[in-house]
């Protein structure tokens, strides 16, 4: 049998636009739609492999791939940066001028690309080597191909992850600054706040200076509260309104104007102090989540319009992954990426939105594990080929003796002084005066077997209460709180694509620490075209216990 490599790029041509002659006049009722409508992109497949392929519907791969792929992928292993991604390669094509006028003309960024790897079966009857079927390859990477090299006589693509999809900015409307709800000429060109779940003291945008008309949101949001100056009880609720601009409020109260479009509060008399509120933040359609995996999901959907089809049948509406309430607030002042909604969303949580060899993206929890049964693949010593000791991140190696974890975040920090008003009471004094309150997990024992154990600096992260922070940070401190080894380990090229970012591996070697059967978490790739081996880095969960206990440095890290 022979391995073959496949490689598929989509060009997208988005300027395509069907134009045919307009009928004549009286041909068809004034108004009438056209029966078959005009494409607005059209896609061109182009086709490569490196030994030649033919599928079933005999559509040919042209073999002029020289170098197969080159990939690195990994999850982020910091204490400051738990949950990041990232994905590095590039495929190399032989080019003998065919190529030219596709790179020329053709807009090459951010296109889809797959890798497909399959064997082609000797006939011994017939005497000759035949193509697998195109559903009987195996994904290899699906993701994108950014802006191409050309050489003198190759022509580079360089390789992203599908989660390069989020490099886009969030679809915000700004504001026109023609005055009510579009804003007056103060805020003219700025895009609209957005929330999303629960957020503590924010401060909403003031858009009309004259009649006093704040905007807390671009879609549906609950107030549970508004304070002047961190005081709650000197403006008083007015009521829901369809227009706040029908009748101004009392003086001394606020009114309410909530829709699919936004938010807005609108006060019956000018404040003396800042005016933040407590809100709990929708979506334009109506859809409501609270945990923060189910919050991210939705924004990747309707804030990003990113393609259903590229969330991951892992990746359910209703995540029960990471059940926590959660929430963040975006003013509109600075530019967010959907690279930027996923790092501050899952900050410190040590979840990771990782893209699969299929091109979706799934949510991995990295925790400690003591579950055999969810070991995908065993590696021993049949099938590695080279293992070494890979150094983790100072952050996280010695073990951490203590994991502060905040919640409820605030995003306006209000201290003692002439912002505040007389009659704020003490206990809200004391909440708006930090940015965060944090849940503590410690484990003094380690200060005395360690001589410089790691103490992480407090987490910022998304979470709206206490007992999920707890959560987080007693996780944290189970998996990082011991003694943790990384190994990159070698394998053979096909044994590597049976499994992916986040799976879990038994591995066993004749080496310190792995002598007996230990359970661990791939958390990078590395394949270099040409080899038939590929390296995983695997982060060891729990090893078998025996019954010997040997410490920190034991078969039971634990």
């Amino acid at each position: 049998m022979t391995v073959i490599r496949a490689v598929e790029i989509d060009l997208v041509d988005t300027l395509a636009v069907q134009v045919d002659d307009l009928p004549a006049h009286g041909s068809r009722p004034r108004g009438t739609l056209r029966r078959s409508a005009g494409s607005l992109e059209t896609i061109e497949t182009l086709r490569f492999s490196d030994m030649g392929y033919v599928d079933e519907n005999h559509v040919p791969y042209v073999p002029i791939v020289t170098q197969a792929f080159d990939l690195d992928r990994g999850i982020s292993l910091t204490s400051d940066a738990l949950g990041g991604t990232s994905s590095f390669g590039s495929v190399t094509l032989i080019n003998d001028g065919s190529l030219d006028t596709l790179v020329a003309s053709r807009t090459n960024d951010h296109l889809p690309i797959r890798i497909l790897s399959g064997r082609k079966i000797f006939d011994r009857d017939r005497g000759i080597w035949q193509d697998p079927k195109r559903s009987d390859l195996q994904p290899v990477f699906a993701g994108l191909g950014t802006l191409w090299q050309p050489g003198r006589r190759t022509l580079t693509v360089p390789l992203l992850g599908a989660l390069s999809w989020l490099d886009v900015t969030m679809a915000g409307r700004i504001y026109g600054g023609t005055g009510r709800l579009d804003g007056d000429a103060n805020v003219s060109g700025r895009v609209m706040p957005t929330l999303r779940g629960t957020a503590c003291n924010i401060t909403p945008v003031l858009i009309d200076a004259v009649n006093y008309v704040y905007q807390v949101s671009d879609a549906p949001a609950e107030i549970s509260a508004l304070y002047e100056g961190g005081f709650a009880g000197g403006i008083a609720f007015g009521g829901l309104v369809s227009d706040l601009y029908a009748q101004s409020p009392a003086p001394g109260t606020y009114q309410i104007q909530r829709g699919g479009t936004g938010t807005w509060i609108r006060l019956g008399t000018r404040p003396v102090y800042g005016i933040t509120v407590d809100a709990v933040g929708s979506f334009p359609s109506g859809a409501a989540p609270q945990n923060v995996l189910d919050i991210l999901r939705t924004m990747l959907l309707e804030d990003f319009v990113l393609p259903e089809s590229y969330i991951d049948v892992q990746w359910p509406a209703q995540s029960p992954l990471a059940p926590w309430r959660a929430g963040w607030f975006w003013d509109g002042t600075e530019t967010v990426t959907g690279q930027d909604v996923v790092r501050t969303l899952l900050s410190g949580l040590a979840l990771s939105i990782v893209p699969t060899r299929s091109g979706t993206l799934r949510p991995v929890l990295l925790e400690a594990v003591d579950d055999l049964t969810a070991s995908t693949l065993t590696l021993d010593a049949t099938v590695i080929t080279d293992i070494q000791s890979v150094s983790l991140d100072a952050s996280l190696n010695p073990p951490t003796w203590r994991w502060r974890m905040g919640w409820q975040h605030n995003f306006t920090v209000q201290t003692a002084g002439s912002g505040l008003h007389p009659q704020a009471p003490a206990d809200r004094q004391a909440l708006i005066a930090a940015a965060d309150r944090n849940a503590v997990w410690s484990d003094a024992t380690l200060r005395t077997r360690w001589r410089v154990p790691n103490d992480p600096t407090p987490v910022v992260t998304a979470l709206a209460s206490a007992e999920d922070a707890q959560t987080v940070a007693n996780s944290h401190g189970q998996l990082w709180g011991a003694y943790r080894t990384l190994w990159a380990i070698t394998i053979p090229v096909e044994l590597s694509w049976q499994v992916d970012l986040g799976d879990t591996v038994l591995i066993q070697a004749p080496i310190p620490g792995l002598s007996y059967a230990c359970l661990g978490v791939v958390v990078a790739e590395h394949v270099r075209g040409g080899d038939a081996t590929a390296t995983l880095q695997i982060l060891t969960l729990w090893t078998v216990p025996q019954d010997v206990d040997g410490g920190d440095f034991g078969p039971d890290i634990m």
